[in-house]
């Protein structure tokens, strides 16, 4: 069936990294207790990230005159690091097909910068947040 399994797993290596992770925070609950922690320690910078953004669309805007004034992720990043930006698309395209580089990549990358880092902080401030110790007792 398979013949060389080392290989396939080394060429899927995140995968599997991502699968341990997720087994690990499903079968132990002090590596849950991390995984929230580190969420959490993840949502605020995104957070700052987010303020950040839309300070910077905000002062264009109202220095242009022009109208409103959205910056997308890709417009940051290719002015933040455009070697990265390019060896991303060559790596992705290179790996999954150039098909998925324009519908799917793209569509994320054009939602404005200061939506996408705020969401995704809120969804790390959210998922890591510290639960409230619930007593049942029952009779």
């Amino acid at each position: 069936m398979l013949d060389n399994p080392l290989a396939l797993i080394a060429s899927n290596w995140m995968a599997v990294v991502a699968l341990l992770a997720v087994a690990a925070l499903v079968l132990s609950a002090s590596a849950r207790q991390v995984a929230l922690a580190v969420m959490r320690l993840l949502a605020h910078p995104l957070l700052l990230l987010a303020v950040v953004a839309l300070v910077y669309d905000g002062t264009r805007t109202l220095a242009g005159g022009s109208g409103l004034v959205v910056t997308t992720l890709a417009e940051h990043w290719q002015t933040l690091a455009p070697v990265s930006l390019e060896s991303t698309k060559a790596f992705l395209t290179r790996r999954m097909g150039a098909g998925v580089w324009d519908p799917a990549v793209m569509s994320v990358l054009r939602v404005p910068a200061w939506l996408a880092l705020g969401g995704l902080g809120l969804v790390f401030g959210y998922i890591g947040r510290k639960r409230r110790a619930v007593n049942v007792f029952a009779n």
